[in-house]
C-alpha cells in the first residue's frame, strides 16, 4: 500500500520530470528571429535601409551578432550598418564586428539598425565589384550578405523575414519571400538579394515545373518578358544536365547608364537566385552565356562540395568559375540557345584575353593575393579553369568524361551534407576522378593551377568539325601612353623607339580621340586623331611590338550541311 506522503513525493517528482522534459523540449526548439526591413525615407527619397530583428537571448544572457565582414570583394562591411540600438538588453562592443549584448537569460531582444549606402551617388560601371550596399535615391539594391547581422554559434536558428514599404511606392523583388510565411534556416539570409524601386517590372515563367521570376528596373532595349523567355531557355538547360533543380528561382537585373563606347554586366551567383547588374546598352543576346554561367553556380560550387572558406577562396575560382564558364558555353550550345559560331567566338575572346593577359603566368598564390586589386588577375581563373576543363574532359573521354565526374562529385556532397567535415569542390575533383575513373587530374592541376604554367590546347580539343589553331604575331604596343593621352587629351608617353613615333605622333599634339583598333591585337590598325595647324588628322598605325605572343583560337568550316552541323553540335556538346 502507497502512503499519503509517498504519493505526494511521486506525484512531486513526476511534476519535476514533466517540467524538464518540456524544458528540454524548449530548448531543442531552434530560436527564430525575425527580420524586418523597411527603407527610411527624407523628402521622399531613400536615405537608408533599417532592419529590425526579434530574438531571443542566449542562455547566458549574453548575445553576441556578427557583422557582416567581407564579401565579393566588399571589406569591412561593417562600416554600413550604423546607428545600432537594443531593447530589453545592454549593447557593448567587443571589436569592429561584433555587438554584444548583455541581458537575461533567454530574454525576448529587438535590435535596430541602420545600413547606408557605400557609394556617393551610383556605383561606377568600371569598378571591381558590387559587394557592398547600394541605397538610393530611389530605390535599393542589396544582397544579405552584406546587411544582416547574425547571432554568433546559433546555426541551427530559424529565421522569418518581413518587409515594410513604409508608405513608399517600392516594389520589393527578394528571394526571401517565401520566409515571410514560413521560417527557414538563418543561413538562408546571406546567399539573397533584395531589389526594390517604384519603377520595378517582373515577369514570370514556368520551366519545368519550377517558378522563374525575373525583376528587372532600368531602360534596356528589351522587355523583362524576352529577358524571362531566354533565361527559361537557360535555366532549362542547365536543369537538364544536372538532372535536378525544381526549386523557384529569382533573377533581378539592375541598370545603370553607360559612359560612352562601355558596356558592362555582372551578376552574383546565390543558392536560389542571382543578381545582375549592367549597363542599359547591353544586348539581350550577350545575357544568353553570362545567364547560364551564372545558374550553374547553383551548382558549382556548393552542392559540389563548396567553395574553399576565408581568404584563400580565389585559390579554387579555376574550378568554381573556370569550369562555369566551360560549362555554360557547352550547355548553351547543346540547348540550342547559341550556334557553333557563337560558341567559337565566345572561347575565341577568351583564348585571346588569355594570350594577351599581362597576368598569364601567375600562379595561384599570387592569384590569391591580388585578385580583389588587379583586373587581369581576377580574369585568369576564369580564362585558365575553362581551358582545364577541355583538357580534363579529353582525358576522361574514354571513362565517361568529365560530366560523369560532376554528376559523381554533385552526389558526393549531398551525401555528405551535414557531415562534420566537407571537401570543398575544388579538392574533391581529383579524388573523385580517380575513384571513379583510375585517372589522376592531379598533375594537371599542379602545372596548370599551382604553378601557373601557360596551357595550349591541341588540335582537336574539342572534338567534332572544330579546330583549334594556334598563331604567332608581334607583341601588342602602341609606343605612347594611351591612358595618359586620354586625361590629358594632348598626346604623351611617345616612345621614339615605338611605331607611334614612326607614324609621326609626338608628345604635346592635341588628341581628338581613337578609331579603330583591338586592344592585344598587333594585327588590327588603330587610329589616333590629332588636330595640327586647326585641322583634324587621323594618324593609322599597326601597334607592333619587339616581341611575339603565341594565340590560339577555334576555327569552325566555312561550309557546313545542316546534317554535319547537327553532327558537329552534337560531337562538341554532347
Amino acid at each position: 500500500m502507497t502512503s499519503a506522503r509517498s504519493s505526494a513525493v511521486l506525484a512531486a517528482l513526476a511534476l519535476t520530470c514533466a517540467g524538464t522534459a518540456d524544458v528540454q523540449a524548449a530548448a531543442s526548439r531552434p530560436n527564430l528571429n525575425v527580420y524586418r526591413l523597411a527603407p527610411l525615407l527624407e523628402d521622399g527619397k531613400v536615405r537608408a535601409v533599417s532592419v529590425t530583428i526579434t530574438l531571443p537571448a542566449d542562455a547566458d544572457g549574453e548575445t553576441r551578432l556578427r557583422l557582416p565582414a567581407e564579401w565579393g570583394g566588399g571589406e569591412r562591411l561593417w562600416r554600413f550598418l550604423q546607428d545600432p540600438a537594443v531593447t530589453g538588453g545592454q549593447l557593448s562592443k567587443s571589436d569592429e564586428k561584433t555587438w554584444v549584448i548583455t541581458s537575461k537569460p533567454r530574454a525576448p531582444l529587438t535590435v535596430r539598425y541602420r545600413v547606408v549606402s557605400a557609394y556617393d551617388g551610383p556605383p561606377p560601371p568600371d569598378g571591381p565589384n558590387y559587394g557592398q550596399p547600394i541605397i538610393g535615391p530611389d530605390g535599393f539594391y542589396l544582397i544579405g550578405h552584406t546587411i544582416f547581422a547574425t547571432p554568433e554559434g546559433r546555426e541551427t536558428d530559424q529565421a522569418r523575414f518581413a518587409w515594410d514599404a513604409a508608405g513608399s511606392s517600392l516594389r520589393l523583388a527578394t528571394d526571401l519571400s517565401p520566409l515571410e510565411t514560413a521560417p527557414a534556416s538563418i543561413e538562408r539570409l546571406g546567399p539573397s538579394v533584395l531589389m526594390a524601386y517604384p519603377d520595378l517590372v517582373e515577369a514570370r515563367r514556368d520551366v519545368s515545373g519550377a517558378p522563374l521570376t525575373v525583376a528587372m528596373r532600368g531602360q534596356f532595349s528589351f522587355t523583362a518578358e524576352a529577358f524571362a523567355d531566354m533565361a527559361a531557355r537557360s535555366i532549362g538547360a542547365v536543369r537538364a544536365f544536372w538532372g535536378d533543380g525544381k526549386a523557384p528561382f529569382l533573377i533581378t537585373l539592375a541598370g545603370q547608364p553607360a559612359p560612352q563606347g562601355w558596356t558592362s554586366y555582372r551578376g552574383t551567383g546565390l543558392d536560389d537566385a542571382f543578381a545582375v547588374i549592367s549597363t542599359q546598352n547591353t544586348k539581350l543576346e550577350d545575357y544568353r552565356l553570362f545567364l547560364t554561367h551564372e545558374y550553374l553556380h547553383t551548382w558549382n560550387a556548393e552542392r559540389l562540395g563548396g567553395a574553399i572558406e576565408g581568404p584563400r577562396e580565389p585559390a579554387g575560382y579555376w574550378f568554381s568559375e573556370g569550369f562555369t564558364d566551360y560549362y555554360a558555353r557547352r550547355l548553351a550550345l547543346r540547348s540550342g540557345l547559341v550556334d557553333l559560331e557563337t560558341f567559337a567566338a565566345a572561347w575565341n575572346e577568351a583564348l585571346e584575353a588569355y594570350a594577351t593577359s599581362s597576368a598569364i603566368g601567375a600562379n595561384n598564390d599570387q592569384i590569391i593575393a591580388r585578385f580583389w586589386s588587379d583586373k587581369a588577375v581576377q580574369k585568369l581563373p576564369y580564362q585558365r579553369g575553362a581551358q582545364l576543363a577541355v583538357l580534363m574532359d579529353s582525358r576522361l573521354k574514354a571513362k565517361g568524361g568529365l560530366d560523369r565526374v560532376m554528376l559523381a562529385m554533385r552526389d558526393q556532397a549531398a551525401r555528405r551534407r551535414g557531415a562534420n567535415r566537407r571537401i570543398p569542390a575544388p579538392e574533391a575533383v581529383v579524388p573523385v576522378a580517380r575513384n571513379l575513373t583510375g585517372v589522376d587530374l592531379a598533375p594537371e592541376i599542379d602545372r596548370f593551377v599551382t604553378r601557373g604554367e601557360r596551357i595550349l590546347l591541341p588540335p582537336g580539343a574539342f572534338g567534332g568539325c572544330l579546330t583549334v589553331e594556334t598563331l604567332t604575331r608581334p607583341t601588342y604596343w602602341l609606343g605612347l601612353d594611351l591612358t595618359e593621352t586620354g586625361k590629358g587629351r594632348m598626346i604623351a608617353g611617345v616612345d621614339p623607339a615605338g611605331p607611334a613615333y614612326t607614324a609621326g605622333l609626338r608628345n604635346g599634339m592635341k588628341y581628338l580621340g581613337r578609331q579603330g583598333g583591338k586592344p592585344g591585337d598587333s594585327t588590327v590598325e588603330i587610329g589616333l586623331a590629332i588636330e595640327e595647324n586647326g585641322k583634324p588628322r587621323l594618324v593609322r598605325f599597326l601597334p607592333k611590338g619587339p616581341g611575339e605572343v603565341t594565340v590560339q583560337r577555334i576555327k569552325v568550316p566555312t561550309t557546313l550541311t545542316p546534317d554535319a552541323r547537327t553532327a558537329c553540335v552534337k560531337a562538341v556538346a554532347g
